[in-house]
């Protein structure tokens, strides 16, 4: 199902592809943050209505930083170069100019850490909603 600054990254387990990039306390309600996986992957992680989803944080209309755009209170990504929109929990295109969804990952909390773990498979063209409920 897919559903501390600095630090280096930890993984959940040896055998897990999950790895800690971020904790709670860094990622407030209502706010996007930039982590780098170990993989290279960059990810956007966003927190809103008390679940975070993770998200490929490249741009796919012109490869820019997604967290440095805006999260709308609809869950809508706004991409803060040319303004495309994503869904913050299934990557889906709200509007042009993107025409691809942004790639989400799996994501899960371990205590106060959130972990990314690989990309979502696209099922009949579609992603599926990848958030993890915050307690």
């Amino acid at each position: 199902m897919c559903a501390a600054s600095g630090l280096p990254f930890i993984r959940a387990d040896q055998d897990s592809p999950f790895e800690a990039v971020a904790s709670l306390a860094e990622l407030a309600e209502g706010t996007v943050l930039q982590r780098v996986r170990a993989t290279g992957d960059a990810v956007c992680l966003v927190r809103l209505n008390g679940e975070i989803s993770a998200l490929s944080d490249i741009c796919t209309h012109q490869h820019f930083s997604m967290s440095q755009g805006d999260l709308l209170g609809d869950g809508t990504l706004q991409c803060a170069w040319h303004g495309a929109r994503y869904d913050c929990r299934t990557g889906e295109v709200r509007q042009v100019p993107a025409t691809s969804p942004l790639p989400v990952f799996q994501v899960r909390l371990d205590g106060e850490k959130i972990l990314v773990g690989p990309r979502c498979e696209r099922i009949d063209g579609r992603y599926e909603k990848s958030t993890v409920r915050v307690p």
